[in-house]
C-alpha cells in the first residue's frame, strides 16, 4: 500500500476513532501475513516506511516479532502496524497517548477518522496506477 504526501497529511490531522496508552501491536511473526510496525517519514515526494520491527528467531514457525521503544518516537509521528495482509492501521503519536487516526481492510482504500469514529474512506492508488497517470 502507498501512502503519499496528501495522505500523510491527512493522517496527521485525523481527529481520531479513540486514543490508547500502546498501539496493539503483531507480536508474531509468520511469511505469509509479513506483520510489521514502522514510522511512516515524508519525503518530497514520497512518504517512506521505516520498519520499527524485525523478526527473532526466523527457523521457528510462529517465532516472535520484536518491535522497538515506541514511546520514544517524537509527537505527531505516524505509525503503520500491519497485523495481516488486508490489516493495516495507522497510529500517531499525541504525547504520550497514540491516537487510532484510520485503518485498512482492503488494499486500496484508506478509512480516515476525521470526524470521530465515522471515517473518510480514500482512493490509495498503486505504483501501476500512478505510472500509467503519466
Amino acid at each position: 500500500m502507498i501512502i503519499d504526501k496528501g495522505a500523510y497529511l491527512m493522517l496527521r490531522s485525523a481527529i481520531g476513532a479513540y486514543t490508547c496508552r500502546k498501539p496493539p501491536v503483531p507480536s508474531k511473526w509468520n511469511s505469509v501475513d509479513r506483520p510489521h510496525v514502522a514510522v511512516l517519514m515524508p519525503s518530497n515526494e514520497e512518504v517512506f516506511r521505516l520498519f520499527l520491527s524485525i523478526p527473532i528467531g526466523t527457523k521457528n514457525p510462529g517465532h516472535k516479532l520484536e518491535v522497538i521503544k515506541m514511546e520514544e518516537l517524537p509527537a505527531k509521528s505516524i505509525v503503520e502496524v500491519r497485523h495481516g495482509n488486508l490489516d493495516y492501521r495507522y497510529y500517531r503519536r499525541d504525547n504520550a497517548m497514540w491516537t487510532k487516526v484510520a485503518e485498512a481492510r482492503n488494499p486500496f482504500v484508506v478509512e480516515v477518522f476525521s470526524h470521530g469514529c465515522t471515517p473518510i474512506n480514500m482512493q490509495i492508488q498503486t505504483r501501476m496506477e500512478q505510472a500509467h497517470e503519466l
